[in-house]
C-alpha cells in the first residue's frame, strides 16, 4: 500500500482510464496495461496494486470480491463518480513538462477515442501552447554562459523543438479539416 496522500500521481490517472473502459481485476489491468501502455511505460505488478489500493482509499474506485474459478476471491475495480472527474480533470490538464511528455503525453493519447472530441480538442491546444511556453522559457536562459551550459541548453531547446514540432505536424490526426488550431 502506497504511504503517500496526495492527489493521484500519472500512472494512477491512467489506471483510472483503464477502469473507465470497464471494470477489471487487477490481474487484467496488468495484462491491459502491458498490451497498450506497456509500449511508453512499464509498470510492475507492487506499483499497479499500491495504486489500485490507494485510489479505492481516495474513493476514485470501489471494489467488489467475486469468486475465482479455480483461485481465491478477488477483487474487481469499478470506478467511482469522483473518480471519473479525477480522469476527466487528467485528460484536460496538458503535460507540465518536456521531461514528463513521453509517459504522460502518449497515456493522455491513448484515452483520446474514449473521451468528447472537446477535451481533445482543448487538451491539444494547451498541450501546443505549454510546449511553445517551455521553448520560450529555454530561449531564455543562460545562467552562467558557460559552453557546457551552452549545450545543455541547446540540448533540451531542440527536444522542446522536436515536441512542439510533433504536435503541429500531428494534430491533423485528430482536427478533420484543421491546419492549425
Amino acid at each position: 500500500m502506497s504511504p503517500r496522500k496526495s492527489l493521484p500521481m500519472h500512472l494512477e490517472y491512467a489506471l483510472l482510464g483503464l477502469i473507465r473502459q470497464q471494470p477489471q481485476y487487477g490481474y487484467d489491468l496488468l495484462q491491459n496495461w502491458s498490451a497498450n501502455l506497456g509500449i511508453i511505460w512499464n509498470v510492475k505488478p507492487a506499483s499497479l496494486y499500491g495504486a489500485l489500493n490507494k485510489l479505492e482509499q481516495q474513493g476514485l474506485l470501489t471494489s467488489t470480491q467475486m469468486p475465482g474459478e479455480a483461485s481465491p476471491k478477488r477483487k474487481v475495480f469499478t470506478l467511482t463518480l469522483a473518480g471519473e472527474e479525477a480522469f476527466l480533470s487528467w485528460m484536460h490538464t496538458p503535460v507540465a513538462s518536456p521531461r514528463a511528455f513521453r509517459q504522460e503525453w502518449f497515456a493522455r493519447l491513448y484515452f483520446f477515442p474514449q473521451v468528447p472530441q472537446e477535451i481533445v480538442h482543448a487538451l491539444y491546444v494547451a498541450q501546443l501552447e505549454m510546449a511553445e511556453r517551455w521553448l520560450d522559457e529555454q530561449r531564455a536562459l543562460n545562467l552562467t554562459g558557460s559552453p557546457f551550459e551552452v549545450q545543455v541548453r541547446a540540448f533540451r531547446r531542440s527536444q522542446i523543438a522536436a515536441i512542439l514540432a510533433y504536435l503541429q505536424e500531428n494534430q491533423s490526426e485528430f482536427f478533420q479539416g484543421e491546419k492549425n488550431v
